[in-house]
């Protein structure tokens, strides 16, 4: 089947979300401003609270997700399209309220900085993700846009159809294994409908064209949200002693991910890094030794526990922690 009719054939049988974009000489879309406002709105991310408190105490503890922005591998000029993607995903996943993506995570550091040729940079992007203090990394990349335009060829008044469609690949990597867990690609799709005057050329425009890959790009990432959850939740948490001070020790995650009192955590050491000797590739990092176990005692800051010994000893600084 060409694209073109495969295009028309989503469009009308299973239905595009239609987006009309009105007034003459206009290629504006009120449905993109109205959502990028929404994006901007801080409360965003503190939807959905009270469904959280009631499976606060249910299963692994939340983790930590970062997500690079997207390398946009298509010979579409788009500048700032990697940049939309991550924030579509990182929307995604915070509204979900089963991880936590934090907002405050800076690196000047993108996918393309961790893709050579075919192969991803897993040494470089575990190192950063470390560096980070997230367990997830998640890095993604636009691999085709593709823009399509039916209408009208007479009259003063013509009714334009332009169509766009997005593909869309997500890899994400356990931090703490150091190791590549998933890979998903998701296709999105967007249409606009405009009548439009005999010389107007906006639906030609890069800005209109911008536009309409961002909304495709938004679709298809929201397409692959519920597989990325699923994915990560398979994973087992961890966290780091952060300090000891006396007998009370502290652990880098507390109520906002998911921990309770009295729940007994164990302690292992940090392990190492597996480098294959002959390539010198890196392979993962090898499990740490079983030290004993923690019992939870109390909370400290947005997100930190303390915690006394209940089994073992001789921990330090760095030792990893796991929900027994």
């Amino acid at each position: 089947m060409s694209f073109k009719k495969s295009l028309f054939t989503l469009a009308f049988s299973f239905g595009f979300s239609h987006l009309i974009f009105g007034g003459l000489g206009c290629a504006r879309s009120p449905e993109f401003k109205k959502d990028q406002d929404n994006y901007r709105d801080d409360s965003y991310y503190e939807r959905g609270r009270n469904a959280v408190d009631k499976v606060e105490s249910i299963g692994q503890p939340k983790k930590k997700v970062m997500v690079f922005a997207f390398w946009n591998d298509t010979p579409v000029k788009a500048p700032t399209l990697g940049a939309f993607a991550a924030d579509e995903l990182k929307r995604g996943l915070a509204v979900s309220q089963r991880l936590i993506v934090p907002r405050d995570l800076n690196t000047l550091l993108t996918t393309e900085d961790f893709v050579s040729g075919d192969k991803v940079k897993v040494a470089q992007l575990i190192r950063e993700a470390r560096r980070l203090g997230v367990a997830v990394a998640m890095i993604g990349r636009v691999t085709k846009i593709l823009f399509r335009q039916r209408g009208d060829e007479i009259g003063i008044f013509r009714q334009k159809l332009s169509l766009a469609a997005v593909d869309v690949e997500v890899k994400v990597f356990d931090v703490s294994a150091g190791r590549e867990v998933a890979a998903l690609g998701r296709s999105g799709e967007t249409s606009s409908n405009a009548s439009v005057a005999l010389e107007d050329e906006n639906l030609e425009s890069q800005e209109f064209r911008n536009e309409m890959a961002k909304l495709a790009t938004r679709n298809a990432v929201s397409a692959m949200i519920p597989d990325l959850l699923r994915t990560v939740e398979k994973m087992v948490w961890q966290g780091k002693i952060a300090k000891i001070v006396g007998s009370k020790i502290y652990v880098n995650a507390g109520k906002s991910s998911g921990l309770v009192a009295g729940d007994i955590l164990k302690v292992l050491t940090a392990g190492d890094d597996v480098y294959d000797p002959n390539s010198n590739a890196y392979l993962g990092r090898a499990p740490g030794q079983l030290k004993g176990t923690l019992e939870v005692i109390d909370f400290i800051g947005t997100d930190g526990t303390v915690a006394e010994t209940h089994t073992g000893g001789n921990f330090q600084e760095g030792d990893v922690v796991q929900l027994y």
